[in-house]
């Protein structure tokens, strides 16, 4: 027993031993516990989070949920802070840099905070959105209001952290007056790109999915952002085009087709005769009239079958007409399925399709008619 104490004396003493007037027991003991927060942290966030999550399971908020994910990796931070002033204070190193220490611990406090705040920007914005924008349009504009949030958000902690250490925010941004100048003329294209994608948001010119085509670029919208538009070619190259490119400039979006047009002209030859071009004009025309796929209704889109012109070598035939799908696979299908009743309809009135010839009269040659060339013969021997 007498040894027992002994050994607790001893070990006590060692506890309290001083080196630099620091207790080494307690400042190992508060070095083991800082490693082992650096190194656990994310098992330690883990555990939170279950516990956590445990307690609100009965909600059936689907904020608290995301808000309790979004949390799972800042709140390494908010571990790393908790362990660091709790090893501190156990080291008994409070009255050794205790400012730097604590400036530490609120920059990690404040950096879970806003990482937190941008993790749970995405779902704010959508669940908030979801009531005012419709579904595709609702897509475009959370990503873009999420950037612009999340930018906000970085700028706001970089803030806070840099009051933290000491530095004037206000100060240090007044002091670059010249500079900010010189910054924002150089970044004139940066904010030209982002009022653009703001018009493109409000006016609701594009959105992703759509077909868009401007003198530069032709293909399908994949996302809107802050500076600038991705554009999927037809080709499957991607091309990012700014955002003033296509806000200052015509665009056409063919996804805002009410219906798709088939504008043609079908030449026949010239011995055709007027009953046989009548019979074509109205037999096509009957057609398009009652087939199903094609928008007919005048109040809508305009259709005309008529003969037209009369050509070099044909006698021509306008039709203008519109499908009611403007899928172009669905487009494709119905056309090609027009292009065989028109040449039905032609053939089945015994006519034929013209095609480009021309016909040289000659009346008489201006010098007479040419003497044959000579043949040269071999020598008689």
């Amino acid at each position: 027993m007498e040894s027992l104490q002994g050994i607790l004396t001893q070990l006590t003493g060692y506890w309290e031993y001083q080196v630099l007037g620091l207790a080494l027991g307690r400042a190992l003991f508060g070095v083991v516990l800082l490693l082992g927060g650096i190194f656990l942290r994310r098992q330690l966030a883990d555990l939170l989070v279950s516990i956590v999550g445990r307690l609100t399971r009965h909600r059936d908020e689907a904020l608290i949920g995301h808000a309790i994910e979004a949390a799972r990796r800042p709140l390494q931070l908010l571990v790393l802070a908790i362990t660091l002033k709790v090893a501190v204070s156990v080291s008994g190193l409070v009255g050794y840099g205790e400012e730097y220490v604590a400036r530490i611990v609120r920059t990690l406090v404040i950096g879970f905070l806003f990482w937190m705040a941008l993790r749970l920007a995405e779902t704010v914005v959508s669940r908030f959105l979801a009531r005012y924008a419709q579904h595709t349009f609702e897509t475009t504009l959370r990503e873009f209001v999420t950037s612009a949030v999340r930018i906000v958000l970085f700028f706001l902690g970089l803030s806070a952290v840099l009051e933290i250490w000491g530095f004037n925010v206000v100060a240090v941004l007044g002091g670059l007056g010249l500079m900010g100048a010189g910054l924002a003329f150089g970044a004139k294209e940066f904010f030209a790109d982002l009022l653009s994608g703001l018009v493109l948001l409000t006016e609701r010119t594009a959105d992703r999915g759509d077909w868009v085509r401007t003198s530069e670029i032709d293909g399908i919208v994949e996302r809107i952002g802050i500076r600038s538009t991705r554009v999927r070619r037809f080709d499957k190259t991607l091309t990012n085009v700014p955002n003033r490119f296509l806000a200052d400039r015509p665009l056409i979006n063919f996804s805002r087709m009410t219906q798709r047009r088939i504008y043609w002209t079908i030449g026949v030859e010239y011995r055709t005769e007027e009953s046989q071009l009548k019979a074509i004009v109205r037999e096509i025309s009957e057609y398009i009239h009652q087939h199903e796929g094609f928008e007919t209704d005048s109040s809508k889109v305009l259709t005309f079958v008529f003969l037209d012109s009369f050509g070099d070598s044909s006698v021509n035939i306008m039709l203008y007409c519109f499908t009611r799908t403007t899928v172009w696979g669905e487009w494709l299908a119905l056309k090609e399925e027009l292009a065989y009743e028109v040449k039905r309809i032609v053939e089945s009135h015994g006519a034929t399709f013209a095609f480009p010839s021309t016909s040289l009269y000659v009346e008489s040659l201006p010098f007479g008619t040419p003497e044959p060339f000579p043949r040269e013969t071999a020598p008689q021997p």
